[in-house]
């Protein structure tokens, strides 16, 4: 009975001692929920329930801990162990962990007077004296299924301008999952809107005109988005602006009025252009794209680049029977440039993703993407049950293979130029079969200053002897920060600490495996 009683409270006490360890919401799982999740999960946000308050994500725990496990939510297509992007959705291991430990720990609440400040959502305008607000008309969604809506506004632009701040203001959140903008100066859509009863007209794939050009995109969470500096695109004299909005299934009786709010750029700008460079028109190796029912089936497209450009922005498009896609480019001295891997497609969740930093693609590159689509029962967003046969179209029911690019003539240091300076070192990972020689990436920061510290870093598809050396404009080596020192395949790096480096323009040269590759650095 001794040994009984002294087992039960030890088991007691493990238990209080382990109720008083963590995780709290108030502490630790609300910052990550308020960094990651609540521009969605708010009371007017899109998702179908808030987690503003520790009341709103008890109930939700269990929930929680299982999508964020399967990295399900937060929602961020794009595989980040290819490319990182921008301001991109996606929690640690540790923030995992945290959030999985509250739900096994019972969901405690913890000290309250600790929690961080909630984040507002008043849906007002960040973006003061914009210089043109687009809104459309007053619109009632009654839909039971996924609804893509498209509205005409007029912009009533005399000239070409450059647009370098763009801000989408959703009328109604709750209901607005995603918005597409694109300009026209033929009268096509204006001809659909007018063709079809009240306010806008339904068009699945794009916005039903062949001359049609993108312009931006917006997804909950997003703010102001700012171009580089002295960068800018064109929005043509008199372009009708057409709004796509994605309306979820399920919404009836609810109003909406988004509106998008423009600043223009002054003096010399670079004009950034979009474009489906790979598309399934004129890309495809092994075309037409059509896909049999019952089959799953992969397409491979490439585009030579005939002039030198930066990429600032990619985005992928497909349709609903899309499974994954993957795009790169090899340029002439052979390095291979990773652009985007999506895994899990999924048609409601795409969008523009925005490189840290651009990303040069020299004269004479190729750019390569594969897709594979499954028109099988296996793919649960297949619109057809039993699977039919699938063609290239518009319409739910057909097929798409384009990436778009938002770019401009590449100039001197334009790689160097940091958008989003939150994780700039290189993931542990490989691309076997794909990256098949060394390659060395952009030295940042450049320009540098004296005894600053600079991050070279490097992929090896092989473990081999890696040389590192500092050479200036004449060919004269002035420094071997690395000698012949065997280095693992995958990412590597080397810190620089600029000391003793006269101001000027140097190369790194990373020799390995045979291979000789250089990028400039500048010290100021």
């Amino acid at each position: 009975m001794k040994k009984f009683f002294l087992i039960l409270v030890v088991f007691v006490y493990s238990f209080l001692l382990k109720a008083q360890t963590g995780p709290y919401w108030a502490t630790d799982v609300a910052p990550i929920l308020y960094q990651n999740c609540t521009s969605c999960h708010n009371a007017n946000g899109i998702a179908p329930f808030s987690l503003m308050t520790y009341a709103d994500a008890f109930p939700n725990a269990g929930a929680m801990a299982s999508e964020v496990s399967n990295r399900t939510m937060p929602p961020w297509p794009p595989d980040t162990s290819y490319v990182r992007f921008c301001n991109e959705r996606v929690l640690s291991q540790a923030e995992i962990q945290t959030i999985v430990d509250w739900d096994a720990n019972g969901a405690q609440q913890g000290n309250l007077a600790n929690a961080p400040v909630p984040p507002t959502y008043t849906g007002s305008a960040l973006l003061v004296n914009p210089d043109l607000v687009a809104q459309i008309p007053l619109y009632t969604v009654n839909t039971a299924t996924d609804l893509y809506r498209c509205f005409v506004v007029l912009s009533g632009v005399p000239t070409n301008e450059f647009i370098s701040k763009i801000e989408f203001i959703p009328g109604n959140r709750s209901i607005v999952h995603h918005i597409l903008l694109y300009q026209d100066q033929s009268n096509t859509c204006v001809n659909l809107d007018n063709a079809s009863p009240g306010p806008g007209y339904t068009n699945f794939g794009g916005v039903g005109s062949n001359t049609a050009k993108f312009v931006a995109a917006w997804v909950p969470g997003q703010e102001v988005y700012v171009l580089p500096a002295n960068m800018g695109i064109q929005l043509l004299a008199n372009a009708k602006l057409i709004f796509q909005i994605h309306y979820p299934g399920g919404t009836f009786g609810q109003i909406d009025s988004t509106q998008v709010r423009l600043t223009f750029a002054s003096g010399l700008v670079r004009n950034v252009s979009i474009d489906p460079t790979i598309n399934h028109s004129q890309s495809l190796t092994n075309g037409p794209l059509f896909i049999p029912a019952d089959t799953v089936k992969t397409f491979y497209a490439q585009e030579y680049i005939g002039y030198n450009v930066s990429v600032i922005s990619v985005a992928p498009h497909m349709h609903l029977i899309g499974h994954n896609i993957t795009n790169y480019a090899v340029t002439p001295n052979s390095d291979t440039v990773p652009l985007i891997q999506i895994n899990n497609w999924d048609f409601h969740w795409q969008g523009f993703y925005n490189f840290r930093q651009p990303i040069h693609i020299p004269l004479g590159s190729t750019i390569y993407a594969h897709a594979e689509y499954d028109n099988s029962v296996n793919n649960p967003h297949n619109p057809n049950s039993p699977p039919q046969h699938v063609f290239l179209g518009e319409s739910t029911n057909d097929e798409m293979f384009l990436v778009y690019y938002a770019y401009l003539l590449y100039q001197f240091g334009d790689e160097n130029i940091i958008i989003d300076s939150t994780l700039m070192g290189m993931q542990d990972h490989t691309f076997p079969g794909l990256v098949i020689c060394p390659q060395l990436y952009a030295p940042f920061p450049s320009p540098a200053l004296n005894n600053e510290n600079i991050n070279i870093e490097f992929y090896l598809p092989n473990k081999v002897k890696v040389k590192i050396e500092i050479v200036d404009v004449n060919g004269r080596t002035v420094l071997i920060p690395v000698q012949d020192i065997e280095t693992s395949a995958g990412y590597g790096s080397h810190r620089l600490n600029t000391n003793g480096l006269a101001k000027g323009t140097y190369f790194v040269r990373l020799s390995a495996d045979g291979s000789v590759k250089t990028k400039p650095i500048v010290i100021q």
